[in-house]
């Protein structure tokens, strides 16, 4: 713990994982380098993912974004969605969702991105709203007249 202090990552327990940031780390490069070194000896039951100015650690079985969004949107039982990411934790999604959603990423900075469209930056993002906004004032969906059931867990139903 000395050795991330010394070097400005900030150590947060969220419960199911712990994030080590080093977004105001002096030496970026340095407190990288130390998380990595610190982190090639997790036990098997661990994973780490990284983020901007972060590295997370989790259970190697949880979850990613990508499976959290599918099943929220099971869940509530939409057909089709949007998705705007920035970060290489919102690739999952734009991995993992339909096809037929619109996934855009903010930033060129990942070439590979599974994400559809692409924006240059976060300012882009006001038109891009307006647009739909008034894509479905000339074409609105139809409206849904009951609500999805959620579907039964283990055990249910």
């Amino acid at each position: 713990r000395a050795a991330l202090d010394l070097a400005g990552v900030q150590l947060e327990d969220k419960g199911q994982s712990l994030a080590l940031h080093h977004r105001l780390a002096p030496d970026q490069a340095g407190a990288l380098s130390l998380i990595r070194a610190l982190t090639l000896a997790l036990p098997d039951g661990l994973r780490t993912f990284g983020g901007k100015c972060v590295v997370n650690i989790v259970s190697a079985t949880a979850p990613d974004k990508g499976d959290a969004v599918n099943h929220l949107a099971l869940r509530l039982g939409c057909r089709q969605g949007v998705f705007i990411g920035d970060d290489v934790n919102d690739e999952p999604v734009f991995e993992k969702v339909p096809a037929d959603w619109l996934t855009v990423r903010i930033g060129r900075d990942h070439p590979t991105s599974s994400a559809r469209f692409f924006l240059d930056s976060h300012v882009e993002m006001a038109p891009l709203l307006q647009a739909l906004l008034n894509a479905l004032s000339r074409h609105p969906l139809p409206a849904q007249t009951q609500p999805a059931p959620p579907p039964a867990g283990p055990g249910q139903g």
